[in-house]
């Protein structure tokens, strides 16, 4: 084996390596969750460490909603994670277009404010959004967490869709024009369309920052039928120091947090492969 062969086989070896450390990492909290999801209340915490039950719990998952209540909080997830794509992508599609294609007085200016936005963490501002929101009579309001997701995702989705826009070619643009489309018309029946792609990606993540969110929901919801699941698992977490905390219950209940977002994967998966622009252009 010659030099160069020999460096290029290293080198894909130390790739190969690379990767399934990469991937180790990725997997090792969701195969650790799913474990002990798995494992009686006794076998939780026992040495040496046993990645595959002896004695499947199935029966954690139905306990999961059954005693510790977390069927409220998950239809609560859905509900305000439903509201919050909804009104992002509502508002985000059409800012997004405007930025992109159309030409308005103060467009620069409202192109880096909305860059500056992604300066403010929710942190530093919730509590004069807790006395805003006091003062709406929206504490232990649902609404309030819609609101508050749609705020501080709705920049970031805007700058991640004019990415989306700008590379549509602007010969799109023109032939919508010969067809007699207006800039609504253009956007709804053209960009849409073969903007898919990256509307997929944007509503994959709305979904995620959503369905986690956690500051403004621990913070406003104070009704435990009002709480998020996120915000369940913390009071499962919070309320049990003398008895323990049952892992093995949390974990199950985390399972099933996670289930959604792998759903929505799936259904949107075909919108996020192929060529978006194929056809586009006359």
């Amino acid at each position: 084996m010659n030099k160069p062969s020999a460096i290029k086989t290293v080198k894909r070896i130390f790739f190969g390596l690379l990767v399934l450390l990469i991937l180790f990492i990725m997997l090792f909290p969701i195969v650790a969750m799913i474990s002990v999801s798995l494992k009686q209340a006794n076998d939780v915490f026992t040495v040496p460490v046993t990645w595959i039950p002896k004695h499947t719990a199935w029966e954690n998952y139905p306990a999961v909603f059954g005693k510790m209540k977390m069927t409220t909080g998950f239809l609560n997830s859905i509900l305000i994670t439903a509201a919050s794509i909804g009104g992002i992508m509502l508002l985000g599609i059409p800012a997004a277009f405007a930025l992109s294609k159309l030409r308005f007085v103060m467009k620069k200016p409202v192109y880096y404010m909305v860059l500056v936005s992604q300066m403010f963490a929710p942190v530093i501002v919730i509590i004069p959004l807790y006395n805003l929101m006091n003062r709406m009579g929206l504490i232990d309001n649902r609404l309030s967490l819609v609101i508050m997701n749609i705020t501080f995702n709705l920049a970031f989705i805007v700058l991640m869709l004019k990415a989306t826009f700008d590379s549509v070619p602007k010969e799109t643009v023109e032939a919508a024009k010969i067809d007699g489309c207006n800039s609504f018309m253009t956007l709804v029946w053209i960009f849409v369309p073969i903007s898919r792609t990256g509307i997929a990606v944007a509503v994959i993540y709305a979904f995620t920052r959503s369905w986690n969110e956690f500051l403004f929901a621990f913070t406003f919801m104070s009704s435990t039928e009002k709480k998020t699941i996120i915000v369940s698992l913390y009071e499962v977490l919070k309320n049990n120091p003398a008895v323990g905390i049952p892992w093995h219950l949390v974990m199950a209940g985390a399972v099933c947090a996670t289930v959604p977002l792998v759903v929505l994967f799936i259904l949107i998966r075909n919108y996020i492969t192929g060529n978006a622009t194929a056809g586009a252009v006359k």
